[in-house]
């Protein structure tokens, strides 16, 4: 088995422990117990992926993509509803599972498939990339489930400006703009008053503004150093709605303070960082793809959910990696990052 990078390995431990740490204080009972099994399953997951030879995958990459197709028209019809939302199926009644996450894996992948293809010319690169992602996109935006969507759709635009011709990302960019003013009929009410309070979040205080303020509060209470665990209070009292996932960021600003948030950007930053070295170490189109694609989706999560912590960006359900409670997104994680450490030790092997 391939060495497993320690530096990449401890950043991810430190952004568990602040994780815990956030999740103790919100309620130990609750979420402590089952976010360590997450993450032993999900470590053990990263462990198998690093170990396998990324270029595999691909000829699984077609498969993986129905399977998460049927499963994403699954949790959109019979799925379990939680506030007015379909996007889990339950096994056995036990746990749910939330295929939207790992469609971002699938997304990936069969991208990268795409990219490989060397019969293909851009312009078939684009098309084909565009008619299997629209599919996703779509379905995951009727659960709904806008911040998802969102992370597919920059997942999409970012390989194809790494991948293709800039006139392909130029095309989205005119298409983006010109669909602005069909927003209000596209958007359900509650995510147009989101946008509306992310650039007045005193517009609702008491209602669609409440969560931004309360986690901004609680930022601007943690200072230089932070409240420590037993005096965190608005975060002990609950104060930050969904603090256990969305507003994980804001806890940990009144825990550890601007030290402990400055400890966990360095620890993201070190793993985009290594993320990116193993996209320029392979000259492998099909890992490279995997790695920028797998770059894409953290760093648009880091930047989306730890923006919307203060206030900096609109809110949507997107969790921020390695930190926010949640089975799936723990395995997704994982799984992404086992996949890069694949492509970088197994970036000088011969093609399968």
């Amino acid at each position: 088995m391939k060495r497993v990078p320690y530096s990449l390995v401890l950043s991810v431990i430190i952004l568990k422990f602040f994780s815990v740490s956030a999740l103790y204080v919100i309620n130990f009972i609750k979420f402590v117990p089952k976010e360590v099994a997450y993450f032993l399953v999900a470590f053990f997951l990263f462990i198998i992926v690093s170990s396998i030879n990324f270029r595999i995958f691909k000829f699984y990459s077609i498969l993986l993509y129905v399977l998460v197709l049927f499963s994403l028209i699954g949790a959109l019809i019979i799925g379990v509803a939680i506030n007015s939302s379909r996007r889990w199926i339950s096994i056995g009644g036990l746990f749910t599972v939330q295929p939207s996450e790992f469609a971002k894996i699938s997304l990936i992948i069969i991208f990268a498939w795409i990219y490989e293809h060397k019969t293909w010319n851009n312009f078939e690169k684009f098309l084909y990339s565009t008619l299997l992602f629209l599919p996703y996109a779509i379905i995951v935006f009727l659960q709904p489930d806008m911040g998802t969507s969102l992370v597919f759709v920059f997942i999409y635009f970012f390989l194809i400006a790494v991948f293709l011709h800039y006139k392909y990302a130029l095309t989205l960019v005119i298409i983006a703009l010109s669909l602005i003013p069909l927003l209000p009929k596209i958007l359900k009410p509650y995510q147009i008053e989101r946008i509306l309070v992310f650039f007045n979040p005193y517009r609702d205080p008491l209602g669609s503004g409440y969560n931004v303020l309360q986690s901004i509060i609680a930022f601007g209470s943690g200072k230089l150093i932070g409240k420590g665990i037993l005096g965190s209070t608005m975060t002990k009292l609950n104060f930050v709605p969904v603090q256990y996932a969305d507003f994980i960021f804001s806890a940990i600003g009144e825990i550890w303070g601007f030290v402990g948030i400055v400890v966990v950007l360095l620890s993201f930053a070190y793993i985009l960082y290594f993320i990116a070295k193993a996209a320029f170490s392979t000259k492998n189109i099909f890992g490279r793809a995997i790695a920028f694609g797998v770059f894409a989706m953290f760093f648009f999560q880091i930047l989306i959910n730890a923006g919307m912590n203060i206030g900096i960006m609109p809110v949507t359900g997107v969790p921020l990696p390695f930190l926010s409670f949640g089975g799936s997104s723990e395995l997704v994680n994982f799984i992404a990052l086992g996949l890069v450490v694949s492509v970088y030790n197994y970036k000088d092997e011969i093609n399968l």
